[in-house]
């Protein structure tokens, strides 16, 4: 089976830049046991100049230049470029990563296309800033539903994308959550009392400044509670200023460290040394940083929203509360600060269902598995009973 990925890719490997970049290149690891599998990723950066190829391991990773203005003309420069690839290798399929710029080039290669949905843009939409950013955003979220009205096949990686995508697709879907890395599972532990840690992008959709509140008030009942926040803080500065402005309102200079964007070796360490996971967002679909988190045995807090309930179980694999709610998030956390027995009890269950989940060899035949239902799909066979 020969397959051609569209997604994000880093040019550093070390140093992937979001949830998806990640989670391919997981998935790449997981699959490498798969010798009757050709994997081929094409990505498209706006750093890269001409096109250049590389490989990790048995996989090619092609770069290609990234057009200016490719919204304006619908992408149509960009999605030549990746048909002639296609062309030229002629691939069982094309698996596209996201919704919108590598789903239309999928869905225009000419061969079979399987979408991942790894976002909802039409509700990230809602936390954009900024008037040129929300109207990209708001030109992302009609593309979407562009391609979702034409997509045959769609992963959703939780039950929650399936159902906001209802209304705009007919596709044949199945769930597959993403991958993480090998590293996060047995990882040694060796958690700081009342030590609280955010990760993710220091953003107003990821509500940190609610996150700061709350531990004030943790602070009252929990004198020595600290909360690292890793992650970029440099996409919206505007909002990091009044994160930092917020810190120093309640005299939390001590307690509330910004550590900025970590290498998976930073992240790792700060698992391990973590007591509890929070992540208080407006809005997720199936954030890296609980599965991560779920993983190593780290016990989490986190708001109800869009697929979190899908994989965690309030009072079961963590505590859920609901998003806005600062009182809540501050008395789920004070819980798990102040009750070993039930913060070992979640994090146990949590670390069975990432076994079972989130594993790179499991989601690599489970996503395996999907190429050949399409495939059998594409031939007129039966159909498969897959969920």
């Amino acid at each position: 089976m020969k397959v051609l990925i569209l997604s994000p890719f880093p040019l550093d490997w070390e140093r992937a830049h979001g949830g998806v970049e990640s989670t391919v290149m997981y998935f790449l690891d997981g699959a490498a046991a798969h010798a009757d599998v050709s994997l081929h990723v094409v990505t498209s950066l706006p750093s890269v100049r001409a096109p250049e190829s590389r490989m990790r391991g048995a996989v090619r990773i092609t770069y290609l230049p990234r057009l200016r203005w490719g919204r304006a003309v619908g992408y149509a420069g960009d999605f030549r470029a990746i048909r002639r690839i296609v062309d030229e290798e002629q691939p069982d399929l094309v698996h596209a990563q996201g919704t919108t710029f590598y789903a239309g080039a999928a869905l225009a290669s000419g061969a079979p296309a399987v979408i991942t949905a790894h976002g909802v843009a039409f509700r990230e939409f809602a936390y954009v800033r900024g008037l040129s950013q929300r109207a990209r955003g708001l030109w992302d979220a009609w593309y979407e539903r562009r391609c979702l009205r034409r997509a045959r096949y769609l992963i959703a990686i939780a039950p929650y994308v399936a159902r906001e995508f209802a209304p705009w697709t007919r596709a044949r879907v199945w769930f597959v959550p993403n991958a993480i890395s090998e590293r996060f599972f047995g990882l040694s532990r060796a958690p700081e009392p009342h030590t609280i840690l955010f990760a993710g992008v220091v953003s107003p959709r990821k509500a940190v400044r609610e996150l700061v509140e709350a531990v004030a008030g943790v602070r009252r009942q929990v004198p020595g509670v600290r909360l690292r926040i890793a992650g970029d803080v440099r996409q919206f500065p505007g909002y990091v200023a009044q994160v930092r402005r917020l810190v120093a309102q309640h005299g939390l200079e001590d307690s509330v460290q910004l550590l900025g964007p970590l290498p998976e070796a930073g992240i790792l360490a700060e698992y391990a040394r973590a007591a509890v996971l929070a992540l208080p967002s407006w809005q997720e679909t199936l954030p890296a940083a609980v599965a991560q988190a779920m993983a190593a045995g780290v016990p989490v807090v986190s708001t109800a929203v869009g697929g979190v309930p899908d994989i965690i179980q309030d009072g079961v694999h963590g505590l859920l509360v609901r998003p806005g709610d600062v009182a809540g998030l501050r008395d789920a956390l004070v819980r798990v600060l102040s009750d070993g027995a039930l913060a070992a009890s979640l994090a146990d269950a949590a670390r069975t269902y990432a076994e079972e989940n989130f594993r790179g060899a499991v989601v690599a035949q489970r996503v395996l598995d999907v190429y050949a239902d399409v495939l059998r799909l594409e031939r007129g066979g039966e159909r498969s009973t897959a969920p």
